[in-house]
């Protein structure tokens, strides 16, 4: 005869501190929340609830000494190693999108991909077209500037958390 045990683990995880980018309000909530959308229950302003850029080091684990309680997340890490590779591909190989698909934003990619292409074929009958190869070689300049003066954690937050495709 085997009984089954219901054993219920309290969520022992420390509440984060955020603010309200609104009304500047300091608000509190669970580690869980992080990266999704919220309002603000004192302005009702809309906003995402940032991803912290470091968890608490599991203090079981083996060789770890006690000088640094946190660990850099293993995502935020890796993610954080396509910046300096998309801002270079941005502004060298902008209008190709390359920088779109380092950073996973394979929809912005094949837009930029699709509309440089066509404007290569279509230049040498209109003139029209170049215009469009231009707007496309821009467009990847500046991303890549935004790239590479980004800070770390904003970069994350922005395009690995929010994925925002453009500027």
């Amino acid at each position: 005869m085997s009984r089954e045990l219901k054993v219920t683990i309290r969520d022992k995880v420390n509440p984060m501190e955020v603010n309200c980018p609104h009304c500047q309000a300091i608000l509190t909530v669970h580690p869980s929340e992080a990266g999704s959308l919220s309002d603000c229950p004192k302005c009702t302003g809309k906003f995402h609830i940032p991803v912290p850029m470091a968890r608490p080091r599991d203090p079981s684990a083996r060789g770890v000494s006690g000088s640094n309680e946190y660990e850099v997340d293993q995502e935020y890490r890796d993610f954080v190693g396509k910046k300096v590779p998309a801002g270079i591909c941005g502004i060298l190989l902008g209008s190709l999108g390359i920088h779109k698909f380092i950073l996973g934003l394979s929809n912005a990619g094949i837009i930029m991909l699709v509309v440089t292409l066509s404007c290569v074929v279509l230049t040498p009958c209109l003139i029209v077209p170049i215009f469009g190869l231009m707007s496309m070689q821009v467009i990847g300049l500046i991303e890549g500037i935004i790239y590479l003066t980004m800070p770390d954690d904003a970069f994350y937050q922005t395009y690995g958390v929010e994925r925002k495709e453009w500027f």
